[in-house]
């Protein structure tokens, strides 16, 4: 017998003895621990409510006990290593910053501050003109460079419908 695609397969909870499908990370089963309504009252792997006469077991409270230690160990694993990761990131000193401004301010003041570069498609992208790099590709360089007087003759003509920055 084959499972189709949209078919999941049933387990039995090990702790409750109830029917679920397992779909929950272990953040969601530990959330869901903590947050229920009384204690045990919602079994730690399947996050379902439990049935009364197994929510009066003393075995299942033990099992409930050595489940939630278990989420408490690995929320708390994955709470000390990015505690660690903050630890030892440090802050950049007055020095160091001071040489990322005037980076930031040399790349500014570029004289033109035009820059060309060959993009992945093999395109020549130019820089520098707006927001936006213009893109275009061998061809259609050379074909515009042969227009380049017509083109300014055009802007020239066109000169007072044009918006000028001052």
């Amino acid at each position: 017998m084959r499972l189709s695609d949209t078919q999941e397969m049933q387990l039995v909870c090990e702790c409750c003895g109830q029917p679920h499908y397992p779909n929950k990370s272990w953040e969601g089963r530990l959330g869901a621990t903590i947050f229920g309504a009384e204690k045990f009252s919602l079994c730690p792997l399947c996050t379902q409510q439990v049935p009364d006469d197994v929510f009066l077991d003393e075995a299942y409270r033990r099992r409930c006990h050595r489940e939630v230690a278990r989420l408490q160990g690995l929320y708390d694993s994955k709470s000390k290593t990015d505690k660690q990761k903050v630890d030892s990131m440090t802050e950049p000193t007055y020095e160091e910053l001071k040489a990322q401004l005037a980076a930031l301010k040399a790349k500014e003041q570029r004289p033109g501050g035009i820059t060309f570069k060959v993009s992945d498609k093999g395109g020549v992208s130019v820089y520098g003109l707006g927001r936006f790099p213009v893109t275009l590709y061998y061809e259609q360089w050379v074909r515009l460079l042969d227009k380049s007087q017509d083109l300014r003759e055009f802007i020239e003509e066109n000169k007072g419908k044009l918006k000028l920055k001052e």
